[in-house]
């Protein structure tokens, strides 16, 4: 769900909840600690998931690079000893 449609929604739903007598002042205060905390929520779910993947798929990820280093070894290898044969 867009961040913005839901911070828009919330604060539709408190405004229609608190009191009529509250001062603006104060009303804004506390759409905007609700603004935040939302905010705040969705950023660190974001670096708990991204954590997640990284811890998830780690092993994966630094098994692709030694074979990739494999790869550029044996073929600079290769080239050196083909450049050789010259």
């Amino acid at each position: 769900m867009n961040l913005e449609k839901l911070s828009n929604r919330v604060t539709q739903e408190l405004e229609a909840a608190l009191a009529a007598d509250l001062p603006e002042a104060e009303r804004e205060e506390i759409l905007d600690i609700v603004r935040r905390a939302m905010l705040d929520s969705a950023q660190r779910t974001h670096r708990e998931m991204k954590e997640t993947a990284v811890v998830c798929c780690g092993p994966e990820a630094d098994l692709a690079h030694k074979i990739q280093e494999q790869m550029e070894q044996k073929r600079s290898m290769l080239v050196a000893n083909l450049m050789a044969m010259r």
